[in-house]
Formats: structure tokens, sequence, C-alpha cells
């Protein structure tokens, strides 16, 4: 593993934070099946204390990315490129309806909200600046296409299928995204819902695709 002194974690960081940091290293390869976790190490490298180390291991053996051994620590297991495919896929879904009930509900407020994600989304010309985007549009449509109740529930869900892993493996898959949500925002805001649903679906689907293109090719 390595960390710049940009993507180092400030003292406070949470689990989830460091959970982050190790879902990214699995998903680009650094760190790969059968590595051992060394809690100390990454502790030192991140600048936090081992407490949120042992949270972000908990989050990922739960997810499924790691395997914690009693006495021998945890442990990378292999990628399935089936479920990440399905995970993205089933998000695919998620969206398409928010999206739908979006356009429905479409408000001055939104519409606006919209307007200049999209125009900051068409410039981004790194990865980092389109998932960041991609995170404003998917919170966006959120406030307004669920229950805030709702809302909670899959913001919580969403670390399954982070955008950055999409980032660390397939910059095929960042293309198409970034296009694909820029034309769902526009059938948003012509209050289009059902194309907009439609649009949502496929630019995941053809996300998955190029994704589990990339991991397979990576995997031999």
């Amino acid at each position: 593993m390595s960390a710049s002194s940009d993507s180092r974690l400030k003292r406070r960081s949470s689990g989830e934070q460091v959970a982050a940091y190790l879902r990214d290293e699995i998903m680009a390869g650094r760190l790969v099946a059968g590595d051992r976790i060394n809690q100390e190490e990454t502790a030192d490298l991140l600048g936090v204390s081992r407490v949120p180390v042992r949270e972000a291991l908990a989050i990922l053996e739960n997810e499924g990315r790691i395997e914690i051994e009693l006495h021998r620590g945890a442990f990378v297991l292999p990628i399935d490129p089936d479920s990440v495919r399905e995970n993205t896929e089933i998000f695919g879904l998620i969206y398409a309806h928010v999206a739908q009930k979006a356009a429905e509900r479409l408000t001055d407020d939104l519409d606006s909200k919209l307007a200049m994600i999209s125009a900051e989304l068409e410039t981004a010309t790194s990865d980092d600046e389109v998932w960041r985007i991609v995170g404003e549009y998917v919170d966006a449509i959120m406030e307004v296409g669920v229950s805030k109740r709702m809302n909670r529930t899959l913001r919580k869900m969403r670390v399954l299928v982070e955008v950055s892993d999409v980032q660390a493996v397939s910059p095929e898959a960042v293309e198409t995204t970034k296009r694909g949500i820029l034309k769902t925002i526009s059938l948003i805001r012509a209050g289009d819902g059902k194309r907009a649903s439609e649009n949502q679906i496929e630019t995941q689907r053809v996300a998955a695709e190029h994704l589990v293109a990339a991991l397979r090719s990576r995997q031999g």
C-alpha cells in the first residue's frame, strides 16, 4: 500500500474513511487476493489510531471484500466480477426510479441545481472531478426523489458500489458514466421521467460491462 501526502487521512478520520481507502486499494489491485492487511501499518500510513482501522476491517468484511481469521488477521478476498456487475446494475435500477421521481417532482430549485451540476460535469477533466460531481447529482435527485428515511438508507448502501471503485479499474466506465449522467440530467430537467429512468439503467449497464471487462482482464 502507498499513500501520498494528499491522501493521508486526518487523525480524526472515521472507520468509513479508512474503509474507503482500503476499498480503493483492493479495487485498484494494489491489494490482491490473499494479501494480509496489517492494522499497525495501515494506521501509521494513514495517520490514525488502530480503532478506525478495526472499524474499517469490520465494514469490509461485511461487504465481502476481506475475511478476518482468528489469530491470523484480515485477508483480501478475490473480486467477483459477476457480483460487481450485479451490484452496479441493481443500483442502476434504484437510481432509475429516483431519476423518474425527480423528473415528476421537478422544482425550480432542483432544476437550478441540475443545471449547475451539468455545466460543471461537462467541463470536468479528471476522474476525481467526475465522481465528485456525480455524487452531487445523486444527492440532488435523492433529496427530491425519495423520502428522507429512504435517502438515509441509500446513503449507507452506496458504499457498496462507490464510484471510486469504477475509477480505480476502468477509465471507460468513468466516461460512460459522465456522458450518461449528462443525458439523464437533461431528461429530468425536461420532465421526461420515463426516458430519464431508461437512460439511467442503460448508463449503469454499460458502465458495469466496462468494469467487469477490466476486472476479468486484470485477473487474467
